[in-house]
């Protein structure tokens, strides 16, 4: 896993790696399919920040997907075999990763090649800057169309990013986005060539590296604060832990049903 100090250093939990380049971290999904959230990758991701927060020699991070996927959010498969309890674990943890990420006392770019979609969204809005692909991949919130509330910290995000007009027809119809109407909506701040995202989003980062950590710092708790301590009230209230839990109300009827 990542370390303190790890100049240089690579290590991969599971589809999760964390590479230093330059003074910039990348912190990149890879699992050779939709790039799915579970309870291993979300703690790679709380290991990796704890480190690269640690380190001096680190200014910026980048977090990408590959191409075709950035998220397509959680991995549906694991929760069906995971029990209640652990899948009560699914909303304070991704409000943890949101809100450690929203609030970085570090510039966080997102590098986006392909779909990011429900938990992968909530990662995209909790950066800071997102560069995407031109492509026919889509991006947005479709919790209420997969059946789940919205609202909570996921809505915080939101509101730090999206135009008005995108809350009704996007959030509470669960639309998404192809990556042009997706920078005009805001969840992308530009678009660049297929191929041409991750060396932008470098660039970006490594911009971003040299300004001052103080005014920097300063300036993203005058901005977020607020918001950040919402999303922070949300993973730890216990709000958030039943409304995965419905997935194992669901399993129970169909075998009893079966």
């Amino acid at each position: 896993m990542c370390k303190l100090g790890f100049v240089n250093d690579a290590a991969s939990i599971s589809a999760f790696s964390c590479t230093v380049r330059d003074g910039v971290a990348w912190l990149e999904l890879d699992d050779g399919g939709p790039n799915a959230l579970n309870t291993e990758v979300f703690e790679a991701f709380f290991t990796a920040l704890d480190g690269i927060e640690a380190d001096e020699s680190v200014g910026a991070v980048v977090i990408a997907g590959r191409e075709g996927f950035f998220s397509a959010g959680m991995d549906l498969k694991w929760m069906q075999r995971i029990d209640r309890d652990e899948l009560g674990t699914i909303g304070p943890n991704m409000a943890r990763l949101a809100h450690r990420i929203f609030i970085f006392p570090k510039p966080v770019i997102a590098a986006v090649e392909g779909h990011a979609i429900a938990g992968g969204a909530i990662i995209l809005l909790a950066c800071d800057r997102g560069i995407g692909a031109t492509g026919e991949y889509k991006i947005g919130l479709n919790e209420v169309a997969l059946g789940i509330p919205f609202g909570g910290f996921a809505l915080e995000l939101a509101r730090a990013h999206l135009v008005p007009s995108a809350f009704s027809a996007g959030l509470l119809h669960g639309s998404v986005y192809r990556p042009q109407r997706a920078l005009e909506v805001g969840y992308l701040d530009e678009l660049a060539a297929p191929g041409a995202v991750r060396a932008r989003a470098g660039e970006i980062a490594a911009e971003a590296a040299l300004l001052s950590p103080f005014a920097y710092q300063m300036t993203k708790q005058s901005l977020r604060g607020p918001m950040a301590e919402e999303i922070k009230r949300s993973a730890e209230s216990g709000e958030l832990v039943p409304v995965f839990q419905v997935f194992a109300d669901l399993r129970e009827a169909q075998e009893s049903t079966g």
